[in-house]
């Protein structure tokens, strides 16, 4: 390359840098413009996270009793947790002032869940503890629940024993319930020599909290209609026939008893 030649190079390039420095600082109040991450495509950004108690809800298991807490933790995966528990009280006058039980809180899936020992009729407060990164703790406010049974009886049936000697039905149930069986109802109505109820058949209530009952002054020959209830401590009950389509059976000396009378079959 010729001297001239590199003379004009070297005044282009000084030209070109020139140009550069002036458009920098003139438009950037001067000084250096740092264009690293911008060339990279990198940029800075501060995160922050709060560890939080979501999705906090209690069930009540309706064959034993005991209330199911379960919630999951928002965000912590960013943090060091030590532990996680349910404090729970029962039947407590203050729950602000009163002392917990902790139960530890196992987790599947992202839930955790603990299982309070309640029974049917409590009254079950309960909070959520989570400690973590060393010292820090995190607590729900205090929560609460009716531990209440939903679930109805099962009756399965009754059986009816007739005593033509001394005049009475025995009756007895075969019927279950998830918490406790209160009272036992038996509905008769004497329809003498009807097999059928009619719009002025009114039925006598009969109950009791033990088995089996009797039921007294029965004329053997007579029709008799029944239907059966059963109720539990919670007040939830369960049927076997009506007033409307009674179990009618009459009272026969020479008929094979005790009867067991089941649920109707669809016709």
């Amino acid at each position: 390359m010729r001297k001239k030649e590199r003379q004009i190079i070297t005044l282009v390039l000084i030209v070109l840098f020139g140009a550069i420095a002036w458009w920098a600082y003139g438009h950037h109040n001067g000084g250096f413009v740092d264009i690293t991450n911008v060339l990279s495509g990198n940029t800075t950004e501060n995160t922050t996270y709060q560890l939080a108690i979501s999705n906090l809800q209690a069930v009540v298991d309706q064959q034993t009793g005991h209330v199911v807490v379960s919630f999951q933790l928002a965000n912590r995966e960013h943090f060091n947790i030590s532990s996680v528990e349910v404090l729970y009280a029962l039947n407590v006058a203050d729950p602000n002032n009163a002392t917990y039980i902790a139960l530890n809180a196992t987790e599947q899936n992202g839930t955790y869940k603990a299982e309070i020992p309640s029974k049917f009729g409590d009254m079950v407060y309960y909070k959520v503890k989570v400690s973590y990164n060393a010292g820090k703790t995190l607590e729900s406010d205090v929560k609460s629940i009716t531990v209440k049974d939903t679930t109805a009886p099962t009756l399965n049936s009754v059986s009816i024993n007739y005593n033509s000697t001394t005049g009475t039905f025995i009756i007895d149930f075969n019927a279950t319930d998830n918490d406790q069986i209160a009272i036992y109802h038996i509905y008769y109505a004497d329809l003498g020599t009807n097999n059928t109820i009619g719009n002025t058949t009114t039925f006598t209530e009969v109950n009791a909290t033990n088995l089996p009952i009797t039921i007294s002054n029965i004329t053997n020959g007579n029709y008799y209609a029944f239907y059966f209830v059963v109720e539990d401590l919670s007040g939830n009950t369960v049927a076997l026939y009506n007033e409307t389509s009674p179990y009618i059976i009459q009272a026969n000396e020479t008929a094979t008893w005790p009867i067991i009378v089941t649920a109707p079959t669809s016709s």
